[in-house]
């Protein structure tokens, strides 16, 4: 019930998770809040990609938890509400997400997967470019948040100190990250997403 597959259609509690993505975007668009139902649909479809290539069950969870803390955080107006959700955020989102870019590079063989090699090497190449992936993607967003001001007439950006703030923070999460990432590998858990008792004994690759 847990770690099996439910139906085809909504397979876990991860499935459930993604259709309050696509539910939330519906309603907006319903309502005639074009804006948010935009927002949640991006997030949607990021986590229905993640379904698609069959990421494993806990890095599919943490895209889908990912998107849901973006998506709703600025639909509901969390950044504004409470002072340390986007601290929140800017640990939480490279931390999760940095791994599963990690991830999808290893399906496309562009680095080795979590289950290729053991030695201690390995796993420091791991960490490194895993780290330098979720540091990258909180630069990226915060040029993107400094352009969108600029052109798009935004507020995103609150100054440097803020900037600064949030690239240690995404930073921190991103280490973090590829820590997680190591112990996963350490175990051999591979890139694919597992049904215990069905293909336990699969191959790393999809």
């Amino acid at each position: 019930m847990v770690l099996g597959d439910w139906t085809p259609l909504v397979r876990d509690g991860i499935d459930v998770l993604r259709l309050l993505l696509v539910g939330g975007a519906v309603w907006y668009a319903l309502a005639g809040d074009s804006g948010s139902a935009a927002v949640l649909a991006v997030m949607a479809a990021v986590t229905l990609a993640a379904r698609a290539v069959n990421l494993p069950r806990v890095y599919d969870l943490s895209v889908t938890v990912g998107m849901t803390l973006q998506g709703f955080g600025e639909v509901w107006g969390l950044y504004d509400r409470f002072v340390r959700f986007d601290d929140l955020v800017h640990v939480t989102l490279p931390m999760l997400t940095a791994p599963v870019v990690y991830i999808a590079l290893a399906r496309l063989d562009v680095v080795p997967d979590p289950r290729q090699e053991t030695h201690l090497r390995h796993y420091v190449g791991i960490a490194v470019v895993t780290a330098a992936l979720g540091i990258t993607i909180g630069a990226l967003w915060e040029i993107y948040e400094w352009r969108s001001d600029a052109w798009l007439g935004t507020n995103l950006s609150e100054g440097n100190d803020d900037t600064n703030g949030d690239l240690v923070r995404d930073s921190l999460g991103a280490v973090a990250g590829a820590a997680l990432l190591v112990v996963w590998a350490r175990f051999g858990w591979g890139s694919v997403r597992r049904i215990p008792g069905v293909n336990t004994h699969e191959e790393v690759s999809a």
